[in-house]
Formats: structure tokens, sequence, C-alpha cells
């Protein structure tokens, strides 16, 4: 387990040379909460990563509804609330709410409570619902550590892509258990992999050797700058804690703790294992036409190694309150 990696020092400088040293310097603050915040409140800006990527999108769509034009959230609501009315959800850690205001266009939810320690994000969450004219999501600042929620009040609770930045995971779900209806769903979308992205060697050389060997030269140059990526490294310990200290942080232990807690009702496996350090820097490529055999052939290895692996970085599951 290395604790600086040659991925540090160039995520470092392309981070400093967009975003200027105050970005920088804001990591280096000794406060673990304040560095997590800032993570959260930066406005979006200059990347190239895989979720970027129309046809990857498309994949996760079919891979987890069946079809590469519908969403989840319409998927959820058709398969586990027909004719289901007057749900109450809670989706914590929600950023800026794009997939809480996915739900709420449903008529089956009567109220969303949505929250994220982030006030940026929760302030273009509530931009966004009234340019939408959405009424029933009520957004705001939250602590999923320190916030009381009402008992057996939620039919449904969710985490899209926040559990993972959770520590005393155990210890959150027996929250969700008290607050959640005897007969409600807990709906994740998650990052379940390796704790801190601390993947095994194998795993490194695998997907390393696939990037040689299958991405074209002409798809290896980094966005908004002329140098090539020529290998695809991996982040050390002390840049993931330093970056963001809710990164991954026990996110090889959700899946353990779910079943702990819930039953296991659906779970729909979509990857990640070689296409999210693959694509990092580069997936600005792969939304033109002439990379899309290259995109292909990259879901058919990555495919096979999640057979290989037996296990996928990124999980959706429902599960039911026992």
């Amino acid at each position: 387990m290395a604790l600086i990696t040659y991925l540090d020092v160039v995520d470092l400088w392309f981070k400093v040379k967009e975003r200027g040293a105050a970005y920088a310097a804001k990591k280096l603050v000794s406060d673990t909460e304040t560095r997590i915040k800032s993570t959260w409140n930066e406005d979006d800006l200059p990347g190239s990563n895989w979720w970027q990527v129309h046809e990857v999108r498309e994949r996760w769509n079919e891979l987890i509804t069946g079809s590469k034009t519908k969403i989840y959230p319409d998927y959820v609501t058709e398969k586990w609330f027909t004719n289901t009315y007057n749900l109450n959800m809670l989706s914590i850690g929600c950023g800026t709410g794009q997939r809480e205001l996915e739900f709420a266009v449903h008529p089956n939810f009567a109220s969303i409570d949505a929250f994220d320690i982030a006030p940026k994000a929760i302030d273009d969450a509530n931009k966004t619902a009234n340019e939408r004219g959405i009424t029933n999501c009520n957004f705001f600042v939250g602590d999923v550590y320190n916030d009381q929620w009402p008992i057996e009040h939620y039919d449904v609770v969710l985490f899209h892509s926040s559990l993972h930045h959770f520590k005393n995971i155990d210890t959150i779900l027996q929250k969700v258990k008290y607050t959640l209806k005897p007969t409600g769903l807990v709906i994740i979308n998650e990052y379940v992999g390796a704790n801190r992205f601390q993947f095994s060697d194998s795993r490194k050389k695998t997907v390393n050797n696939i990037y040689k060997t299958e991405v074209p030269a002409t798809f290896k140059t980094r966005k908004n700058s002329p140098t090539i990526k020529s290998n695809v490294y991996f982040p050390g310990l002390l840049r993931m804690v330093i970056s963001d200290p809710s990164e991954a942080v026990e996110s090889a232990t959700i899946l353990p703790l779910m079943e702990k807690h819930f039953k296991l009702v659906e779970q729909k496996n979509y990857g990640g294992n070689l296409l999210t350090f693959i694509l990092k820097d580069i997936a600005h490529h792969f939304n033109k036409p002439e990379a899309l055999p290259t995109l292909q052939k990259l879901f058919k290895l990555e495919d096979e190694l999640l057979k290989q692996e037996q296990q996928s970085d990124f999980v959706f599951a429902v599960y039911q309150n026992n």
C-alpha cells in the first residue's frame, strides 16, 4: 500500500494548473471537515472522467434497468412503487440533487427530504428545483452523524454515491433502520470497491496492460494539455486522505453491512473495475464517433474482468427493511 504514487504528483500538478494554488492550499488545512466541505463545495471544473462518456452512462442504464435510455429513478419507481402514492423519501448526501429531482417528478412521491454537508451544493439543488417548478423536494444542509430522523417515517432511503464517503457505516445504517418504515426500501447506487482505492497489485497490473495494448495513442492526450498519459497510475493513500478524507473510507464494508441490517431484493453490478482509471483524464476522447470501437472493446474486457474477479466496484441495489 503506497503512501504516495506518481499519479498523486501528476494529479496535483494538473489541478493546481486548472484551479490555482488556492485549491492546493485548501487541501493542506488540518481540519478534516473543512477539507471535505472544500471538495464538495467546488464548482464544476475541467475534468475528464468515465461518467462523462455518453456510452458509459448508457451502459450503466442498460446494466441496471435493461434499457440504455431508462434512468434508474424511473426504473425503481415503475418496478417497486406502481400504484403506490404518498411516499416519503430521505436522501442522505444528495449533492446537487439530480437524482432526487428525477424521483420527484413521479407523482408517487409526496415529499423528498434531501441533505448534504456542502452548503453550495444545497443552494444549487434548491435553485434547480425552483427553475423546474418542483415543490416536493426539501433540500437542506445536514449532518449524517448528528441529525436525528423521525422513527418509522420514510418509505424509501436513498444513497446515491454518498454512502462510500461515510465512516461508521454500521452506526449510520442502524439510524436508517429506525427511520425506515417496517416495509420500507433502501436504495444504493455506490462505489463498493477497495477502501481508499488501494487495489491489489494484480488488478493494477491487469488494468495497465489493457491500457497499453488496447487504447490507441491518439486517445491518450490529457484534457486541456498536450501531455500523454503513458500509464495508468493509482492514487497513494496519503493523497486520498489529504484531498478528500471522506473518499472511500469504508467502501469495502458497504455490502456486508447492508446485508447485516436489511434484506437484499435486487442487485445490479455495473463495473468500473477497468474503466474508472483507464478513462481518467482522457475520457473526453471517447465521446467521439471514432473512439466507439475502442470503447466497445473496453466494455467487453471489463465484463471479462468482472467475471474473473467475481466482484464489481460499482453496484446498484435495493434492500427491504427486515
